[in-house]
């Protein structure tokens, strides 16, 4: 699968580094909420950290497997805003496959990727050979600030 174009130029982009354990989740909330304050992205916000948070602890518990312990435990996002007020939240993980996306995005039992998209996140994933693994794209979008 290859990564969905954006449609709008990135006019603001922030990257975070987190530890690959049961606190990435939450620590990617908080910090979420800061730097989208700093972004001045105009969408709801606490979706967005909300979104960030699951495609977070969704690579915690799934992006490291035993095929990658050779590799750093470390997760990656980063958060972007297009000039079309677009919000892109992408998440890294060294893991290369996804094998059950469409079923974990539309399966209600299958929760983090379902509520990810209950909150109006378009989701999509690609490989991303420079982290060895693969990056979950959610795309939300907002309301253009009034004039």
């Amino acid at each position: 699968m290859k990564a969905p174009e954006v449609t709008a130029p990135v006019v603001r982009t922030v990257t975070l580094k987190l530890p690959a354990d049961t606190g990435a989740m939450a620590m990617a909330r908080i910090m979420g909420r800061t730097l989208l304050t700093v972004l001045n992205w105009p969408g709801n916000v606490h979706a967005a950290t909300d979104v960030l948070g699951h495609l977070v602890d969704n690579a915690v518990q799934h992006g490291h497997t035993p095929d990658t312990t050779d590799r750093p435990r470390e997760i990656r996002a980063w958060l972007r805003v297009t000039e079309a007020h677009e919000l892109i939240i992408d998440v890294a993980d060294p893991h290369p496959a996804f094998e059950h996306f469409t079923d974990d995005v539309n399966s209600r039992s299958r929760r983090s990727l379902w509520h990810v998209r209950q909150q109006g996140a378009h989701l999509s994933w690609f490989l991303t050979p420079q982290c060895g693994g693969k990056t979950v794209r959610a795309t939300m979008t907002a309301e253009p600030p009034p004039p």
